[in-house]
């Protein structure tokens, strides 16, 4: 992956990862090995963080689908190796959090996920992007779930 061609998001648009029963599979100790890289990553890039948590779901039996998603990301990380956390000094320091949640986003389970980041000035302090614990049964209540962790996390 080190000569490959840089892409600008780390998944495709609307990615639906699920387990793939009559894919190919492939190594599953070499794909641990790629996530588990991928996750050390995450500290500083909260950018893949998502698209990290989508592949590492199939860790336990990883098809070409789930190797494929993961080389995507590192095509992203080819083309966005200056990319990283920025703390500037003296600057105005409100703390900030957004939270977000899908709908039944998990193609098995059909559990949603939640993601939050909360910034301090211009950098990010904090960030996750987990799968929710429970079904929700409406968006309203997925985005209810997303906003109590967030708010955890801010107090």
């Amino acid at each position: 992956m080190k000569d490959c061609n840089p892409v600008t998001t780390p998944a495709v648009f609307g990615l639906k990862l699920n387990k793939d029963y009559e894919g190919k599979k492939v190594d599953s100790t070499f794909f641990k090995q790629i996530v588990g890289s991928l996750m050390y990553l995450t500290a500083t890039r909260p950018d893949i963080m998502h698209s990290v948590s989508l592949i590492s779901r199939y860790m336990e039996n990883p098809t070409e689908k789930h190797l494929l998603a993961a080389k995507r990301i590192f095509s992203y990380l080819q083309g966005t190796k200056d990319f990283g956390l920025f703390y500037r000094k003296g600057n105005k320091s409100d703390l900030f959090g957004f939270t977000d949640s899908d709908y039944a986003g998990d193609q098995d389970d059909r559990r949603s996920t939640s993601g939050y980041v909360f910034k301090l000035g211009t950098g990010a302090v904090s960030w996750s992007s987990k799968k929710q614990p429970i079904v929700t049964l409406s968006s309203t209540e997925a985005e209810f779930v997303a906003a109590t962790v967030c708010a955890c996390q801010a107090i």
